[in-house]
């Protein structure tokens, strides 16, 4: 069927073909990360690169080079790529429309994991030190009117790296270790950024790896990466996985567990609003309307802000309920449904916005095969910035932006009706983890 994404990925897929390199459909390698990972400017062993990143199973990589690489770097391309991988040093730099066009991607929120030279990068657009959170300077540079020299390098070091936050997702459970590479020396680190990996090397300063924010996107450097050295090594692979995760808004580490919100036993944690009735038997939530059909809502006390959050329920029908998220009141927030909507047709997953007037819905799950109406079904939410993906049963039903709130709390909402009388939500399990 022609829609609008198949029009999308035909145009970004013209332009890959003419960067020299052909774009998968959408359909293929369903739930990987999609990682646009672009070279250009410095040369670098070319089939060891490649190879890190098909060897990380969770990422599909396309790879596109400088100058032909900055017409796809475009608001568009946040539609058809969660990541953007800078391993480049193109010094000739960002036209101003393509500057701009750059900028406008950020604010529309992707993941931007910058490697090794990229710091070297657009030296004459200082908009993008400020986006990776560094620079490396090529040759001498003037700094408050005096004339300082420019950054070192050093090939062929043995580097004893430490993890400087133990608890970041990219860094925990790492362990401090060695590897050889080339070393920098006197370039900028924003001191805003937030430090990750720290060496006391003599050729090299002490700020290996950061991660920053620029506009809407997460944003890591790590300036290790010179050669097959670091790409065949196991730490550094996992911290550029981890990487591409984090930006992404997925768990950097999917090994950390997500946090029950429902201890099984009663309402710790929890506060009910309006006049619906709430109960904790045999291990599970229940919610049904209160005296009269009225309605009501179950919040957590704790407000949340980037996250996944899993809830496994199920409905006895008719229904008309969901799980509210960044809840700031009752036109400041969002809702995962549960329902079955006639006017528009929309069902258990959509996405929906109560303030937003004329179009509430953000999006629309139409797909009866993705429920099990009868049954207990899954429902994973993912809120990273404005971006919002809502997974039901194992199938992706939402993928859109959308700006209410940035945070809130987490809920459960009975809906009021006559036609609604004998609903019943029914919750086993709510578990976050932040991102």
């Amino acid at each position: 069927m022609w829609n609008r994404m198949t029009a999308v990925w035909i145009g970004v897929a013209a332009l890959w073909c003419a960067a020299g390199v052909c774009a998968a459909t959408p359909a293929a390698d369903e739930g990987k990360l999609r990682a646009l990972v672009i070279t250009g400017g410095h040369d670098y062993e070319e089939p060891a690169f490649r190879a890190m990143f098909a060897a990380m199973p969770d990422v599909v990589a396309q790879h596109a080079t400088f100058p032909d690489a900055a017409d796809l770097l475009t608001p568009e391309l946040a539609k058809t790529q969660d990541v953007v991988v800078l391993y480049d040093m193109w010094t000739p730099g960002f036209t101003p429309a393509q500057q701009q066009a750059f900028v406008q991607l950020l604010e529309q929120g992707i993941g931007v994991v910058a490697l090794h030279h990229t710091l070297a990068a657009h030296p004459n657009w200082p908009e993008y030190a400020k986006i990776i959170g560094g620079r490396f300077h090529v040759g001498d540079h003037v700094v408050d009117g005096q004339t300082v020299p420019g950054s070192t390098y050093d090939h062929d070091q043995d580097i004893a790296v430490q993890i400087a936050d133990r608890q970041h997702p990219i860094t925990r459970g790492l362990p401090d270790f060695q590897i050889h590479d080339e070393t920098y020396g006197r370039y900028d680190t924003d001191p805003d950024a937030h430090v990750l990996l720290t060496t006391q090397h003599p050729k090299s300063d002490r700020e290996l790896a950061w991660t920053n924010h620029y506009a809407n996107s997460r944003v890591v450097y790590i300036q290790l990466g010179h050669d097959h050295l670091a790409y065949e090594h196991p730490t550094y692979r996992e911290l550029v996985n981890r990487a591409i995760r984090w930006t992404a808004g997925r768990a950097a580490n999917p090994d950390d567990p997500f946090t029950p919100l429902f201890n099984g036993k009663d309402l710790t944690g929890w506060v009910p609003e309006g006049n619906a009735r709430w109960e904790v038997r045999d291990g599970l939530l229940i919610g049904r309307q209160g005296p009269g059909n009225t309605p009501g809502d179950l919040f957590t006390r704790d407000s949340f802000g980037d996250f996944e959050l899993t809830v496994t329920y199920r409905v006895v029908w008719p229904a008309n309920s969901g799980v509210w998220y960044r809840y700031q009141g009752g036109e400041k927030t969002y809702q995962a449904d549960i329902l079955e909507y006639q006017n528009p047709f929309a069902l258990s997953g959509s996405l929906y916005r109560p303030g937003v007037a004329g179009q509430p819905f953000a999006a629309v799950n139409a797909d009866t095969s993705t429920i099990d109406r009868e049954g207990w079904n899954t429902m994973l939410i993912r809120a990273v910035g404005n971006r919002h993906v809502i997974v039901l049963n194992g199938h992706q039903v939402v993928d859109v932006r959308a700006d209410v709130s940035d945070h809130g709390r987490i809920g459960f909402q009975v809906h009021p009706g006559d036609e609604f009388g004998p609903m019943q939500i029914v919750v086993r399990e709510v578990a976050i983890r932040p991102l």
